[in-house]
Protein backbone atom coordinates (compact mmCIF):
# COMPACT_ATOMS: atom_id res chain seq x y z
CA UNK A 1 0.00 0.00 0.00
CA UNK A 2 1.23 3.05 -1.00
CA UNK A 3 1.10 6.25 0.95
CA UNK A 4 1.11 8.73 -1.89
CA UNK A 5 -1.93 10.51 -3.38
CA UNK A 6 -2.56 9.00 -7.39
CA UNK A 7 -1.22 10.96 -9.84
CA UNK A 8 -3.30 13.98 -10.82
CA UNK A 9 -4.80 13.77 -14.11
CA UNK A 10 -2.45 16.80 -15.85
CA UNK A 11 0.64 15.34 -14.54
CA UNK A 12 0.14 11.90 -15.86
CA UNK A 13 -0.96 14.07 -19.10
CA UNK A 14 2.41 15.51 -19.05
CA UNK A 15 4.00 12.64 -18.34
CA UNK A 16 2.42 10.47 -21.30
CA UNK A 17 3.35 13.73 -23.95
CA UNK A 18 6.64 13.96 -22.50
CA UNK A 19 8.00 10.37 -22.25
CA UNK A 20 4.99 8.26 -23.94
CA UNK A 21 6.61 8.07 -27.13
CA UNK A 22 9.77 6.95 -26.01
CA UNK A 23 11.52 3.68 -27.94
CA UNK A 24 13.53 3.07 -24.89
CA UNK A 25 10.78 0.89 -23.46
CA UNK A 26 9.24 -0.20 -26.23
CA UNK A 27 12.87 -1.15 -27.69
CA UNK A 28 13.46 -4.10 -25.06
CA UNK A 29 9.00 -5.13 -25.14
CA UNK A 30 8.44 -3.06 -22.06
CA UNK A 31 5.17 -1.65 -20.74
CA UNK A 32 5.23 1.15 -18.49
CA UNK A 33 2.66 1.92 -15.56
CA UNK A 34 3.18 5.01 -12.90
CA UNK A 35 1.40 4.46 -9.95
CA UNK A 36 1.31 6.90 -7.14
CA UNK A 37 3.63 10.23 -7.17
CA UNK A 38 7.66 9.38 -7.30
CA UNK A 39 6.39 5.18 -7.95
CA UNK A 40 6.84 3.69 -11.75
CA UNK A 41 6.61 0.21 -12.31
CA UNK A 42 7.89 -1.72 -15.38
CA UNK A 43 6.57 -4.67 -16.82
CA UNK A 44 8.43 -7.52 -19.27
CA UNK A 45 5.55 -9.92 -19.83
CA UNK A 46 6.96 -11.91 -22.24
CA UNK A 47 11.11 -11.95 -22.48
CA UNK A 48 12.51 -12.98 -25.67
CA UNK A 49 15.06 -15.53 -26.21
CA UNK A 50 17.52 -12.74 -26.53
CA UNK A 51 16.72 -11.13 -23.38
CA UNK A 52 17.69 -14.62 -21.50
CA UNK A 53 20.93 -16.36 -21.12
CA UNK A 54 21.78 -14.40 -17.94
CA UNK A 55 23.98 -16.50 -15.67
CA UNK A 56 25.47 -18.95 -18.73
CA UNK A 57 21.10 -20.17 -18.44
CA UNK A 58 18.80 -19.99 -21.29
CA UNK A 59 16.15 -19.82 -18.83
CA UNK A 60 17.48 -16.12 -16.97
CA UNK A 61 17.31 -13.09 -17.64
CA UNK A 62 20.38 -10.96 -18.54
CA UNK A 63 21.15 -8.58 -16.38
CA UNK A 64 21.88 -6.24 -18.73
CA UNK A 65 17.87 -6.26 -19.33
CA UNK A 66 17.67 -6.09 -15.98
CA UNK A 67 19.63 -2.72 -15.35
CA UNK A 68 17.96 -1.36 -18.33
CA UNK A 69 14.34 -2.23 -16.36
CA UNK A 70 15.28 -0.78 -12.86
CA UNK A 71 17.14 2.76 -15.18
CA UNK A 72 13.42 3.42 -16.66
CA UNK A 73 11.67 2.30 -13.53
CA UNK A 74 13.35 3.85 -11.09
CA UNK A 75 13.73 7.26 -13.77
CA UNK A 76 10.07 7.52 -14.54
CA UNK A 77 9.34 7.16 -10.75
CA UNK A 78 11.55 10.62 -10.43
CA UNK A 79 9.68 11.85 -13.58
CA UNK A 80 6.32 11.71 -12.58
CA UNK A 81 7.70 12.94 -8.85
CA UNK A 82 9.04 15.53 -10.86
CA UNK A 83 6.21 16.31 -12.91
CA UNK A 84 3.96 16.63 -9.86
CA UNK A 85 5.80 19.66 -7.97
CA UNK A 86 4.11 23.25 -8.01
CA UNK A 87 6.66 25.01 -10.39
CA UNK A 88 5.67 22.85 -13.03
CA UNK A 89 2.41 24.90 -13.73
CA UNK A 90 4.96 27.06 -15.09
CA UNK A 91 7.33 25.40 -17.22
CA UNK A 92 6.79 23.22 -20.64
CA UNK A 93 7.01 19.37 -19.13
CA UNK A 94 8.08 18.66 -22.80
CA UNK A 95 11.66 20.54 -21.93
CA UNK A 96 12.01 18.49 -18.27
CA UNK A 97 15.35 16.83 -18.56
CA UNK A 98 17.56 14.12 -16.42
CA UNK A 99 20.21 11.59 -16.10
CA UNK A 100 21.17 8.90 -14.45
CA UNK A 101 24.19 9.60 -12.55
CA UNK A 102 24.66 6.09 -10.39
CA UNK A 103 22.50 2.99 -10.79
CA UNK A 104 23.68 0.32 -8.18
CA UNK A 105 21.87 -3.42 -8.64
CA UNK A 106 22.42 -6.67 -6.52
CA UNK A 107 21.32 -9.74 -8.06
CA UNK A 108 20.10 -11.25 -5.18
CA UNK A 109 18.00 -14.44 -7.39
CA UNK A 110 18.10 -15.83 -10.73
CA UNK A 111 15.60 -14.12 -12.54
CA UNK A 112 14.00 -17.29 -14.32
CA UNK A 113 10.51 -16.95 -14.90
CA UNK A 114 8.32 -16.03 -17.74
CA UNK A 115 6.99 -12.43 -15.96
CA UNK A 116 9.20 -9.91 -14.67
CA UNK A 117 8.40 -6.12 -12.72
CA UNK A 118 10.53 -3.74 -11.44
CA UNK A 119 9.27 -1.50 -9.32
CA UNK A 120 10.60 1.76 -8.81
CA UNK A 121 10.07 4.54 -6.13
CA UNK A 122 11.84 8.15 -5.10
CA UNK A 123 13.55 8.19 -2.03
CA UNK A 124 14.64 12.08 -1.81
CA UNK A 125 13.97 14.62 -4.32
CA UNK A 126 15.39 17.79 -5.04
CA UNK A 127 15.47 20.24 -7.14
CA UNK A 128 19.00 19.07 -9.09
CA UNK A 129 19.27 16.05 -7.15
CA UNK A 130 16.98 12.93 -6.95
CA UNK A 131 17.50 9.43 -4.89
CA UNK A 132 15.33 6.20 -6.05
CA UNK A 133 15.21 2.43 -5.11
CA UNK A 134 13.23 -0.20 -6.30
CA UNK A 135 13.10 -4.40 -6.75
CA UNK A 136 12.43 -6.67 -9.75
CA UNK A 137 9.99 -9.40 -8.54
CA UNK A 138 8.97 -12.53 -10.83
CA UNK A 139 5.38 -13.63 -11.55
CA UNK A 140 5.09 -15.19 -8.18
CA UNK A 141 6.10 -11.87 -6.36
CA UNK A 142 10.22 -12.76 -5.50
CA UNK A 143 12.68 -10.40 -5.27
CA UNK A 144 15.19 -11.32 -8.27
CA UNK A 145 17.30 -7.84 -7.94
CA UNK A 146 17.23 -4.38 -5.70
CA UNK A 147 18.73 -1.22 -7.36
CA UNK A 148 19.45 2.22 -6.02
CA UNK A 149 20.26 5.56 -8.33
CA UNK A 150 21.18 8.78 -7.78
CA UNK A 151 19.45 11.67 -10.92
CA UNK A 152 20.40 14.49 -12.28
CA UNK A 153 17.17 16.45 -12.76
CA UNK A 154 17.52 19.92 -15.69
CA UNK A 155 15.28 21.98 -14.90
CA UNK A 156 14.08 24.21 -18.06
CA UNK A 157 13.28 28.02 -17.63
CA UNK A 158 9.57 28.93 -16.56
CA UNK A 159 7.31 29.40 -19.80
CA UNK A 160 7.72 32.80 -20.80
CA UNK A 161 10.80 33.97 -18.48
CA UNK A 162 13.61 36.37 -19.69
CA UNK A 163 16.56 34.60 -21.45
Amino acid sequence: MTDQPPLPPEVVKAFWQRWGSNTFLSAQGLELELGSIGRAIVHLRQPTAVQRGGGGSADVINGGVIAYMFDAALGCAIASANLARPEMREIDPGALRQSTINLDICYVDAAAGARFEAHGRVVRSRRSLAFAEGELLDEHGRVCATAKGIWRVFWPRPTGAAG
